[in-house]
């Protein structure tokens, strides 16, 4: 009990400080500054979305090789372009790479990845859950497209501030809130059989092997 609740204590440390640090780079990128704060978060920001791309997309993990270096020098040209720049790529490569794993799951032969991940948590699936999860695994696809639609109308049609809101501030709690409220649904809709907590389901789509 004490390791489970130590364990959670972790997670929401680690969510409050990733919100933190992303309203934090949103205020950098409204602000317009050119400060020493503006210019350090572009510079992390940068290498964040190296890494985000070389995790996501190992084998082309060169591309992230590229990509810092590159946003690190605009960054060092000008914090508030670098961070821009680095926010869009970030967003992008972080649903566009899950977008890949999740509909990559979907192709002929193979079975959808929220299938799986439920198939390991509870052990057998009844048809219906089958049928499910595998709509589950299609409507992750279309949230993560949305995201990149939604980011690409406002980037280009809506001003600065109100782009980075979306990709900065709200990124992790649409995801949060999609989550929550699958997981609401299929409790209600399978209110007859046991279920695996949201730690466990975090705790599988994590071992997840890289593909």
């Amino acid at each position: 009990m004490m390791r489970r609740g130590a364990a959670w204590a972790g997670t929401g440390a680690g969510l409050l400080a990733l919100v933190c640090y992303s309203v934090a780079i949103h205020g950098a990128v409204v602000s317009g500054g050119g400060t020493a704060t503006a210019g350090a978060l572009a510079l992390v920001q940068a290498v964040v979305a190296g890494l985000t791309i070389s995790r996501l997309a190992p084998r082309q993990r060169w591309i992230g090789f590229i990509v810092a270096p590159a946003l690190a020098l605009l960054s060092w040209y000008s914090a508030r372009d670098g961070l821009i720049a680095a926010s869009g790529i970030g967003h992008a490569a972080i649903h566009g790479g899950l977008l890949a794993l999740f509909a990559g799951t979907l192709a002929e032969g193979r079975e959808p990845l929220i299938t799986t991940i439920a198939r390991k948590v509870r052990g057998d699936l009844t048809d219906d859950m089958e049928a499910y999860t595998r709509r589950v695994t299609w409507a992750w696809c279309l949230f993560f497209a949305g995201q990149i639609l939604m980011s690409t109308a406002l980037f280009l049609f809506a001003p600065t501030p109100v782009w980075s809101f979306f990709v900065n501030v709200l990124d992790l709690p649409l995801v949060v809130a999609m989550f929550m409220a699958e997981y609401s649904y299929r409790l209600w809709r399978f209110a007859n059989h046991a279920h695996g907590s949201i730690a466990d389901v975090v705790r599988v789509f994590a071992e997840q092997p890289e593909r």
